[in-house]
């Protein structure tokens, strides 16, 4: 079963050089540049999971085309809530450019004005990546709360291609959204405490969600990415917009060792990287096989995307061990959510 959110796609224009945007990207909690930590005290494998899609949306509204709605005044330094592994100045030798394959399929979804605190208004943000001309590839908790299971709104969700430096070639509005039934099952809100804490465990290998925006990239998208490829490849580099580098200014990535971690966490997958700056945030980022420059069948594969960290092991990053279902999600939002 799916669910989706939709908005008409009546903004079409560009926003560039937003000066404020990372002072309040960089305050965000726990989605986007927080990845969310699962307890070592896992339950057994999960059933395959079919995709959900997002309510609808009310209709969509046009925003200037100044940066005025991205007020400085609203942005605000809060503490983060997880301990930072590192509080000296960072090795900006992992930052990467944009402007060149593969990252410049990538970006930063923006989910704005998300949440209030103090009659202050914040945004949330992740990293995502054109898997399609439409189709951009992110984490589930980048368009449904972890915590609460609320969908973000479609009308108030960007994303902001070829982030760098406060300013991104395009702009494109969300169409709709689907992740799988398995990052939101009904036992997450079961009375019964080892149901519900199993639940919580099991969810994170359905970690990913797609988005249809609303126009075509304009600058190409992976054409390449791989399901159920164990024992094919033995690393990867991961990528995405950590707010411990740089303020999450210029995209990361770090190339690192692929391996299937020995805990009873059904269909997880590792990444050593050994950046502890890159672990708290780019969630959504993808982690990519035979990085390079050429654009051809043999490098740049998507194998999946980051979801979550573990304090006690820093430079490593997580992620749901991507099955075929991942095929019927991409189908189902290709076609605008709908069957």
């Amino acid at each position: 079963m799916y669910k989706v959110n939709k908005v008409r796609p009546l903004w079409e224009r560009q926003m560039r050089a937003i000066s404020s945007f990372l002072a309040m990207v960089s305050t965000l909690g726990a989605i986007g540049w927080l990845n969310a930590a699962p307890s070592p005290e896992v339950g057994s494998d999960a059933t395959d999971s079919s995709a959900r899609i997002q309510q609808v949306a009310p209709r969509n509204y046009e925003i200037a085309a100044s940066t005025n709605w991205l007020n400085p005044t609203r942005s605000r330094e809060v503490p983060h809530p997880a301990t930072r592994v590192v509080e000296s100045v960072p090795d900006v030798s992992a930052s990467g450019n944009p402007s060149i394959v593969p990252l410049q399929w990538a970006g930063l979804v923006l989910n704005y004005e998300v949440f209030e605190k103090d009659g202050i208004k914040y945004n949330r943000g992740c990293t995502g990546q054109f898997i399609s001309p439409r189709v951009v590839l992110t984490a589930a908790h980048c368009v449904q709360d972890a915590k609460t299971g609320a969908w973000y709104d479609l009308k108030k969700m960007y994303f902001l291609a070829q982030y760098q430096n406060n300013s991104f070639s395009q702009s494109y509005r969300a169409v709709c959204a689907s992740r799988f039934d398995g990052w939101w099952p009904a036992q997450l809100t079961a009375q019964n405490t080892e149901e519900r804490n199993r639940a919580r465990q099991n969810r994170w290998q359905w970690d990913y969600a797609m988005i249809l925006v609303d126009r075509a990239s304009a600058t190409g998208y992976y054409k390449n990415w791989a399901v159920g490829w164990q024992g094919k490849y033995q690393g990867a580099t991961a990528t995405g917009y950590p707010a411990d580098m740089l303020r999450g200014e210029i995209i990361q990535k770090a190339h690192g060792e692929i391996y299937f971690p020995n805990f009873t966490m059904p269909n997880i997958v590792a990444l050593r990287h050994n950046h502890s700056d890159l672990t708290q945030g780019a969630s959504g980022g993808a982690w990519v096989a035979n990085f390079s420059k050429q654009d051809d069948a043999e490098h740049n594969i998507l194998i999946a995307v980051s979801s979550f960290i573990m304090k006690e092991q820093s430079g490593v990053s997580f992620a749901g061990y991507p099955t075929s279902a991942l095929h019927r999600l991409f189908d189902y939002v290709s076609k605008g959510c709908s069957r």
